[in-house]
């Protein structure tokens, strides 16, 4: 069996052909859990053979060259929301992420995240419903919240591909968890809102949602997140999260570390009420957390007074920790013609016009 080779992006009826959400376990027969069964029968990271090295490759280098085409197409305004996968459908960092995404999508911006539940999902969610009423939102998320939290699937596959029937319950539950995202999907006005999802099968536990309009999917998930920020453009909105999103936060200061170039700065804004990119956690007398935090504010504003060739003060003032929606707009606002323009130049095969196609490592930077 030959890997598939997509001449276009996914869209969610393809990752959920097969699906039966009436069949018990019918989850595990949806096309997209079921490519994740045979990524993992086929040794997962380490793929068993070369021949599933090259399919999985090939894949990868279809679906790249089908996102290009699509950018090319539309030339959006790339705004990324990313966060992490644990976040609670119930939770108010959750509908944080929904109204702005929601309000992003109204101005014109095009929402770019993971696939993946979460964060992810309500970034999805919220350019979905871009121009629904709050009533209509309001039972899109009411709808959400009788399954608010994916079960944990790792380890629910064996390494030949087959269900471990002892996690059966678990497969029952994420089934639980995506119907009811089908049936807050139905609720989603005629006109509804796009957004991209660049998921990967590394995390295939996760299943996809089906918020997005398009779908970039990945085996390989460096060439996912490589994708996912440096498309990016607009600016990249960091919900909270851990390890995941931490790395995709240093990925974005690298890039913007070595831009050369004060106007092509791409703006990170920290997204969320409690302040948890500005605090440290806090833990009680046996090392248990009590208030998760991860402070990057100090870091990141020491690492970019070094940034060689730029204005410091400048792209210092494109770094935000607000949930205003009012500043985003405005910081946003203020480099979306920058951010067109690059990924124009992107596009029509001249990245060399673009600063960050070049890292510009010098000797002690």
């Amino acid at each position: 069996m030959t890997y598939p080779t997509p001449k276009e992006l996914y869209r969610s009826a393809d990752l959920l052909k097969g699906y039966d959400p009436n069949r018990r376990l019918g989850f595990a027969d949806g096309w997209d859990f079921r490519m994740y069964r045979r990524y993992i029968a086929d040794g997962a990271a380490s793929p068993k053979t070369l021949a599933v090295r090259r399919g999985q490759a090939e894949h990868d280098a279809y679906i790249s060259d089908a996102l290009k085409r699509f950018l090319d197409q539309s030339t959006p305004k790339l705004v990324g929301i990313m966060g992490g996968h644990g976040l609670s459908r119930t939770d108010a960092a959750y509908r944080d992420v929904v109204q702005l995404a929601r309000a992003l999508t109204r101005q014109g911006y095009f929402i770019v995240s993971g696939g993946g539940p979460g964060a992810m999902e309500a970034a999805h969610l919220g350019a979905l419903f871009a121009d629904a009423d709050d009533a209509v939102l309001d039972r899109a998320l009411a709808l959400l919240g009788q399954a608010p939290v994916l079960p944990n699937l790792l380890g629910a596959i064996a390494d030949d591909g087959e269900i471990i029937e002892s996690r059966a319950a678990d497969l029952d539950a994420a089934q639980r968890w995506m119907n009811v995202a089908l049936e807050a999907r139905q609720l989603a006005p005629p006109k509804a809102g796009e957004s991209l999802a660049v998921p990967t099968w590394r995390y295939g536990q996760e299943p996809t949602i089906p918020f997005a309009s398009h779908y970039a999917k990945f085996f390989q998930n460096s060439l996912r997140e490589e994708a996912l920020i440096t498309n990016s453009r607009a600016g990249i909105v960091y919900a909270r999260g851990s390890g995941g999103t931490v790395r995709e936060i240093f990925e974005d200061a690298e890039r913007n570390y070595y831009v050369g170039d004060t106007a092509a700065f791409t703006p990170m804004i920290f997204f969320d009420r409690d302040g948890y990119w500005q605090e440290d956690a806090t833990y009680d007398a046996a090392g248990k957390v009590t208030h998760a935090a991860l402070k990057v504010d100090d870091l990141l504003t020491r690492l970019f007074r070094l940034a060689p060739g730029v204005d410091a003060a400048a792209c210092l003032a494109k770094i935000r920790f607000t949930t205003d929606i009012a500043e985003i707009s405005d910081v946003l606002a203020g480099h979306s013609a920058t951010a067109v323009r690059n990924l124009a130049f992107t596009l029509q095969g001249e990245p060399l016009k673009v600063s960050t196609a070049v890292l510009c490592r010098r000797a002690g930077d």
